[in-house]
């Protein structure tokens, strides 16, 4: 069975509420002693569809691209930390302690808005107390972005491009 839902997409009210910058995000975590990072659970199946839309969609889809329900209901749940011990990137949430000594109380802090509004997260998925970790593809630690040795690798074990037209290929290959 295939279902089309290009034109209920279409009809749908888009939100406009923007994706953060990730460099912004990365560049958050300089100087953070301790980090956790948590991934909500199925993200966008978490907020509940309005009962009177629920006919219109009998199975359950992620949403097109255009829209990012998710992304505000995530920043709505945790406004009051957000830039201060909490960064954002649709479902994946940084939790960021300057001193080790305020990690349990900011960990705290960010589990009771999350608790508050119901956001479950993955367990599987998150990552608590470290000095170092990934985040939205690249390692952050106190210092900083650090060199990622998986990339770094596919770098070196490349073969040398033979034609000129090759060399295109490059930035396709890296990633």
């Amino acid at each position: 069975m295939c279902i089309d839902y290009i034109d209920l997409n279409k009809a749908c009210p888009k939100d406009p509420y923007p994706i953060p910058r990730i460099y912004q995000i990365i560049d958050s975590t300089v100087g953070c002693k301790l980090l956790s990072f948590l991934d909500a659970y199925s993200d966008f199946h978490q907020i509940r569809m309005a009962r009177e839309n629920e006919e219109k969609a009998s199975f359950t889809i992620p949403c097109g691209l255009f829209c990012y329900p998710f992304v505000r209901a995530t920043h709505i749940t945790l406004k009051d930390h957000i830039g201060k011990i909490v960064e954002v990137y649709v479902d994946d949430i940084v939790v960021k302690s300057r001193e080790s000594d305020a990690f349990l109380w900011d960990l705290d802090d960010v589990f009771k808005s999350l608790r508050k509004y119901k956001m479950m997260q993955n367990p599987e998925k998150c990552v608590f107390r470290v000095a170092a970790g990934k985040l939205l593809g690249f390692l952050v630690s106190l210092r900083g972005i650090e060199a990622n040795a998986k990339k770094i690798q596919a770098i070196e074990w490349m073969q040398p491009p033979r034609a000129s037209r090759s060399s295109g290929v490059l930035t396709q290959d890296i990633d």
